[in-house]
Formats: C-alpha cells, sequence, structure tokens
C-alpha cells in the first residue's frame, strides 16, 4: 500500500487518506477465517461445496450482481439455478487455488475495491451467456465513487454495497477474495493455451469460405393439393385397409385411475374395469372421464388428446393406440407408470380419411417430382424450365371453385356525395374472398431460388435445418459449380439444388484480419479449456456438492428442473 501512495506523490495525500481510512475500516472488521467458512451441519446453506457453506443470503446478494433488472424471459428458477452454478464453480476453482498455494492479498482486494468492481461468477461453460449479461470478464463496474470529486468515497461504497448486495462491507469483502482466487484459478488454467497462426488459418478458411446455390423444393402439402386425384372410390378402397385406417389422425381419449403405490394397483385395476365395462355397455365416454379420470391435463376436455400428441407419451400407451382403428375402444386396460388406462380413438369424419389417403400417396409423388426436376438439369434444362415441366406434369388437379358471391349491394351515399362500403343484414362489411390459386400460383408451389451466401456452419435454406440442412452443406462445398444433388427429403417433402458459387477465403483475406481473429480464436479456446477443467473439477467431487433446494432462492417450491407442468402422459426422460 505504501508503494501505491509513493507512486501517487504528494498530491495524493487527501485520497490516500480516504484509502487508509478505509483499509482500516476493513482490519476491525475483517475476518481472518475468510475463505475457510466451514459451518456446522445444523447452519442453514443454499450448497456446500467440499465442505464449504455458501448461505443463502450470499446466493442472494450475486444474484443481485448478475440479474439487477430481473430475469426476464429465463425466469426465476432457472436464472437461480445459474447463479448457483456459478457459486459452486467458484468454490470448485477456489479450493483448487489454494491447494495449489495461490493467495489473494489483502492490497489485491483493496485494489479491486478501489477500482469499483465487483466481480460474480458464472457457469463457464456458456461464456455467451455472461457477456449478454455484462459479466464477459466476471466483473461489474459498480464505480464508488463520490459524483462530485469522481474519486473512490468510502460511504458512498459501504452505502452502495449495502443496496446492490445487501451485504456489510466484510462479508462483501470475504466474498470478493473468494472471487478473486478463482479469478486466477481461471487464469492459470487458460493461460497455456496457444493458436498458431496455420490453425487459424485453417479455421478462417473455414468459417469464410462461401457458397451460393440454386434450389427448389417440392412439398407434400402442394402435391396434396394439386398432384394427387382423390376420388370417393379410391378413398374408400384404401380405407377398407386396417393399416391405412390405423394411420388416421384423430383425437385419442383416455380414462386414467392412478396407482401412486403398489399396494393401491389391485384396487385402482379393479376400479378401471368397472369403467371399461361400463364404456362397453354404451356409456358416454367423455362424460365418464370427467367424472373418474386422475389426468389433469385431460379430465375436463372428456380425457380428449390431439392425435399428434400421441408421439410423446409413454410406450405402452402409445402401443395401445397404434393398435386401434378410428372409433375403436380397446377392449383391454393398459398398465403404465401412472395407472391403469381406458383408452379409446375417436371416429374419422370423411375429411380426416380424405387427408390420410392424400398424405400416404403424396411422398412417393413428390420424390418422383423431385427425381424429375435433377434429372431435367441434368439433361441441360435451366432450372425455371425444369420446375415449370414438373409443374405442368404433376400439377393435374384444379382448384376448388370459389363460393358463390352474395348479392352485391350499390354502396350507401353519404350526405358529402361519398359512398360507404355495403354490409349485410347485421351490420358487418363483406369480408374479401380469400384468394383463389392454381397450381401454377400457389405461394407452395416448386420454385427454383437462389440463396444467400452460407459457409460450413450456415443453414443455407430457409425452412430446413437439422439433417438435410447437413446433407445439403456437405454438398455445396463438395460439389463443382453446376452439379446437381440428389434429391434431399426434408420435413415436408424433397430438395433438390445445384452449386451455383464457392468463393474460397485467401491467405491475403486472412493477412487483413490476423491479428484480431487469432485474439479471438484465443479467448475461444482459452474457455473451451477452462469449461472442460471446471468439468473435471465438478464430476470428481460431486459427492461433495449437497444443494438444499428449499434454502435456494427461485427453488423454494419446485424440483430440480423448475415448475413441473408435464402431463401424466408425457415420456419420462431417459
Amino acid at each position: 500500500m505504501l508503494d501505491f501512495f509513493r507512486q501517487k506523490g504528494l498530491s495524493s495525500i487527501v485520497y490516500g487518506a480516504i484509502i487508509i481510512a478505509m483499509v482500516l475500516v476493513f482490519l476491525l472488521g475483517f475476518n481472518p477465517s475468510a475463505g475457510k467458512k466451514v459451518g456446522s451441519v445444523s447452519e442453514a446453506c443454499a450448497v456446500r461445496v467440499q465442505g464449504y457453506c455458501i448461505e443463502p443470503k450470499a446466493h442472494r446478494a450475486a444474484y443481485r450482481i448478475v440479474f439487477p433488472r430481473g430475469p426476464g424471459r429465463m425466469g426465476k428458477a432457472t436464472s437461480s439455478k445459474i447463479v448457483l452454478e456459478g457459486l459452486i464453480e467458484r468454490e470448485l476453482l477456489a479450493a483448487e487455488a489454494q491447494r495449489l498455494d495461490l493467495t489473494v492479498s489483502d492490497d489485491e482486494v483493496n485494489d479491486s475495491i478501489i477500482h469499483g468492481f465487483i466481480l460474480a461468477s458464472t457457469p463457464s461453460d456458456n461464456a455467451s451467456l455472461a457477456r449478454n449479461l455484462g459479466l464477459g470478464d466476471g466483473r461489474v463496474n459498480a464505480g464508488f465513487k463520490d459524483p462530485k470529486t469522481k474519486q473512490f468515497d468510502l460511504k458512498v461504497y459501504e452505502r452502495m454495497v449495502k443496496q446492490l448486495t445487501g451485504r456489510s462491507p466484510m462479508e462483501f469483502r470475504e466474498w470478493q477474495s473468494r472471487e478473486l482466487l478463482a479469478a486466477k484459478m481461471r487464469d492459470l488454467v487458460r493461460a497455456p493455451v496457444r493458436v498458431s497462426e496455420d490453425e487459424a488459418f485453417d479455421r478462417f478458411v473455414k468459417e469464410r469460405t462461401t457458397a451460393i446455390l440454386n434450389y427448389v423444393v417440392v412439398r407434400k402439402t402442394w402435391i396434396e393439393k394439386y398432384g394427387i386425384v382423390a376420388t370417393e372410390k379410391d378413398i374408400d378402397a384404401w380405407a377398407k385397409d386396417k393399416t391405412n385406417l390405423a394411420s388416421v389422425m384423430v383425437p385419442v381419449r383416455h380414462i386414467l385411475v392412478k396407482a401412486d403405490k403398489p399396494e393401491e394397483k389391485a384396487a385402482a385395476k379393479e376400479k378401471a374395469q368397472g369403467i371399461l365395462d361400463r364404456v362397453k355397455k354404451g356409456e358416454d365416454f367423455a362424460k365418464l372421464a370427467k367424472e373418474f379420470s386422475d389426468d389433469p391435463g385431460s379430465k375436463d376436455n372428456g380425457g380428449q388428446y390431439p392425435g399428434k400428441d400421441v408421439e410423446h407419451f409413454v410406450p405402452p400407451f402409445k402401443l395401445t393406440v397404434a393398435k386401434l382403428a378410428p372409433g375403436e375402444l380397446s377392449n383391454e386396460l393398459t398398465e403404465t407408470d401412472f395407472g391403469w388406462h381406458v383408452i379409446k380413438r375417436d371416429p374419422a369424419t370423411k375429411d380426416d380419411i380424405a387427408k390420410a389417403f392424400k398424405e400416404g400417396k403424396s411422398l412417393e409423388i413428390t420424390k418422383a417430382m423431385a427425381a424429375r426436376i435433377e434429372a431435367d438439369i441434368k439433361g441441360g434444362k435451366s432450372g425455371e424450365d425444369a420446375v415449370k415441366a414438373a409443374i405442368a406434369q404433376f400439377g393435374i388437379t384444379k382448384p376448388a371453385p370459389p363460393a358463390p358471391k352474395k348479392d352485391e349491394k350499390k354502396p350507401d351515399v353519404t350526405a358529402d356525395g361519398g359512398a360507404t362500403a355495403a354490409a349485410d343484414d347485421a351490420g358487418a362489411t363483406s369480408a374479401p374472398a380469400a384468394p383463389q390459386y392454381t397450381a401454377e400460383t400457389d405461394p407452395e408451389r416448386p420454385q427454383f431460388l437462389t440463396s444467400s451466401g452460407f459457409n460450413q456452419g450456415g443453414d443455407p435454406i430457409p425452412g430446413v435445418s437439422g439433417p438435410p440442412a447437413q446433407q445439403i452443406v456437405e454438398f455445396a462445398f463438395k460439389a463443382k459449380p453446376g452439379e446437381v444433388n440428389a434429391p434431399i427429403r426434408t420435413d415436408d417433402g424433397f430438395l433438390v439444388a445445384t452449386l451455383k458459387e464457392l468463393k474460397p477465403a485467401t491467405r491475403a483475406d486472412f493477412d487483413k484480419e490476423r491479428d484480431v481473429y487469432m485474439d479471438g480464436l484465443l479467448h475461444e479456446k482459452q474457455n473451451e479449456a477452462l469449461a472442460f477443467y471446471v468439468r473435471r473439477l465438478r464430476e470428481a467431487a460431486k459427492g461433495d456438492i449437497k444443494i438444499d433446494e428449499k434454502n435456494v432462492f427461485g427453488l423454494e417450491k419446485v424440483g430440480d428442473g423448475g415448475v413441473s407442468t408435464s402431463s401424466p402422459m408425457d415420456e419420462e426422460e431417459e
């Protein structure tokens, strides 16, 4: 500290006096055992990390710094767990630093405080989260300055610490000492990481080399409207096959009789069997569900769930539904971990069956149309001509005629000679007619389009993601300009693409950004090394990390995953 004053010179005497006063306050209240806080077994702790107790008020203090404006859309439970994970990480790193004989001096704590910093840890495996919260370097600049002199002020410091963190100066000092110790350990882990110029250039080329595609997406929805002739005779013949009929999407109903304990299973089964017998005798399923079902997610809706939700249900339930045709009731009870179920599928309407018929036929026709476009482009046709020919070949049906218009009324004339829109008998103006499309004008029709430039980490085609996007990216960076890919299956059809342009990144491009790019890459790799190191610490200490959620702000009334909104039908996580 004396060296600090000497560097400031005589002009800093007043400033030095303030600092001395502050240090005296710290010395009077400083706890020599800071950093070794091992409370009694009965002490309230939000979490114990290798015996070190992080009190609920310490967790709240960190929360105020990390989320000063509240959690927003993230929610209290999630944001609270983020802060808790940051505190756990801090203690693991601080303990490791102590094992390596790293220390934090009083002067280092003073210097951090004098410069107005509050340090707070967030999980290292989410560096972008820390940046978004304004904690990219783990620090918040609180200032602690007198608004007039713009210099550090002890009273301002004490007042702000109390307001911002709810902690006393002594508690705040201990907190910051632990944070500084963890920060030293982070620096020690990051220090050996290096990035070579060749490694950076290879990464630069991968990130900055761009491709542009011409592409066309053939959608099942378009085929279902324009590419399938669905006569009543064809649909009836298709529906006679029970396998086809089972594919019709209709709502599913069930009545759940819960059996939470093994000794309750027999009674629950007997009750469920009685309900099933009543349904078989003709009693209304929905009414019985409202009266007897133990599933809060469907009870008030007569036991009904949309048919598309079945894929998320537990396996025994899905298996029973798969065996039923629309309108059928399962003759046997279905047992799951939740209890016993009476299960039924709602009847299918003609529209339901016609829709399923079209969906069943559309995939093969969609694939055939995409293959036709691919073949025509390879044969020398332009992409536009290939698409136009495919629409003419596969768009064989005509759109439904527009609904007949109501009798038009002459507009009323206002007093100033203007006209008002005609209204119907109820007084409402007529709604504009819905646009009538043809196979050639429908927005979902196949169109030969051009992508934006993208790199190897991009999603080049709007609405196409996941494995199909990965396939198209692999094609783009292996193909030669003009080359056409085989049709790629998407969620709603097939995609055909041709490489229009490949623009490689050059050494000259890299040289222009070399220093900035290498610094950014080094920072990224250092964060990766730190996250890996912390994961190893966490794994080694998992038996010595004890979270008490009833003492954790935001988690007092919820489980580890936050508020549960799951239905008894939700499939269990593996």
